[in-house]
């Protein structure tokens, strides 16, 4: 699918790419960032200090759009209590959380805003879909002109249905309500539907979008959070609902962002509309060569590369590269680290990939 000859922008080689067109070369990306920790381990190893590290290895860029999901007014963000390792903190959406002072870490989360119905009700007054304030102030004439012009694709992201609900009660009480109260967890799916389309409708009618990816979070390293039927039931009739609305203003690429091992789910995504699914854990056992034989071009994936891989080094980077890199062929598929890349990934292995990755592109692309 690649062709000599011809020179793409960013965003026509994305686009091109998700749709198994003739490209220059495929996009190259680090799609999920670095964490805070890798970047300083790195300036120690070879990042010269104060670098970019995107500019660094000069990935192709990408911009999302900046609309406002949150509630609104946010919580005030205050510090609980902390001691030398620790610090409780509630955040601006509501959420109580436990976090190592000193490094990133998955946090320790304590309580939520909604308990019950009428936690939901209060809760609910902060997700008005016209509030002006979900718009950004430069929101304007000369704003969308450089959405249209701009050299590298746009992107709009929003909360998926299981990630919002998570968010607004906490993973038990959200699994649990799914069976004691269902009523309560399809009203608030259902409201979640109408909110995301009327927040980003203007955004949709007026903006030059390229894709909408959707976070879920919503599964662990063995399978998901719910079963496929419960996800069926709850779930597709409202991503239909989005994705229709996102597909009838020209937009055709809708990702969903989960970890874990979502596989017994992925064919209810693609009935509901999603066409991509990232990152595609490997410690989870998800395979993108396995999904490519299965799914065919149906499914577009990104991601993929073990982040474990990067640790063990050359020969496990080999490996992966060797099994992995050959999916760009034919288009569909970004190589991406398989969540943000983690500070016990040595720089030097990273180069390794990096170089592995831009001579794979270049060799096909000759």
């Amino acid at each position: 699918m690649l062709r000599k000859g011809i020179h793409l922008d960013a965003r026509e080689r994305f686009l091109r790419c998700m749709h198994y067109q003739e490209s220059d070369r495929p996009p190259f990306y680090e799609f999920l960032g670095f964490w805070v920790e890798t970047c300083n381990r790195w300036y120690g190893e070879g990042l010269p200090i104060g670098m970019n590290v995107n500019d660094y290895f000069d990935f192709d860029k990408r911009e999302n759009v900046p609309i406002d999901f949150g509630p609104i007014p946010r919580f005030v963000p205050r510090t609980m209590e902390e001691d030398e390792r620790y610090r409780v903190t509630r955040t601006d959406i509501g959420i109580v959380k436990k976090d190592l002072r000193t490094q990133t870490s998955m946090a320790t989360f304590i309580d939520f805003p909604v308990k019950n119905r009428d936690g939901w009700e209060k809760m609910k007054i902060r997700f008005d879909p016209y509030d002006k304030r979900r718009y950004p102030l430069t929101w304007s004439e000369e704003l969308l002109e450089y959405y249209k012009t701009v050299d590298r694709p746009i992107g709009l992201g929003m909360t998926g249905f299981f990630g919002e609900a998570r968010h607004l009660m906490g993973l038990p009480r959200l699994l649990v309500s799914f069976y004691r109260d269902p009523d309560w967890i399809h009203e608030i799916m259902d409201f979640w539907a109408d909110f995301l389309i009327e927040t980003s409708r203007e955004a949709l009618e007026e903006a030059k979008i390229d894709y909408v990816t959707i976070w879920e979070d919503m599964a662990y390293k063995h399978g998901p959070h719910i079963s496929p039927k419960t996800f069926r039931e709850f779930m597709v009739p409202n991503y239909k609902k989005v994705t229709d609305f996102v597909r009838a203003h020209g937009i055709d690429i809708i990702m969903v962002d989960t970890d874990g091992n979502f596989e017994p789910l992925t064919p209810l995504f693609l009935e509901g509309g999603v066409n991509l699914l990232y990152p595609l854990e490997v410690a989870s056992e998800m395979d993108a060569v396995a999904l490519r034989k299965k799914y065919g071009k149906d499914l577009l994936m990104i991601g993929n590369i073990d982040k474990r891989a990067l640790t063990w080094g050359k020969e496990s980077i080999n490996m992966e590269a060797d099994r992995k890199f050959p999916l760009m062929n034919e288009g569909g598929y970004i190589p991406s680290v398989d969540h943000a890349v983690p500070s016990d990934v040595p720089f030097q292995n990273y180069l390794c990939y990096i170089d592995l990755l831009k001579n794979y592109i270049s060799k096909i692309s000759e």
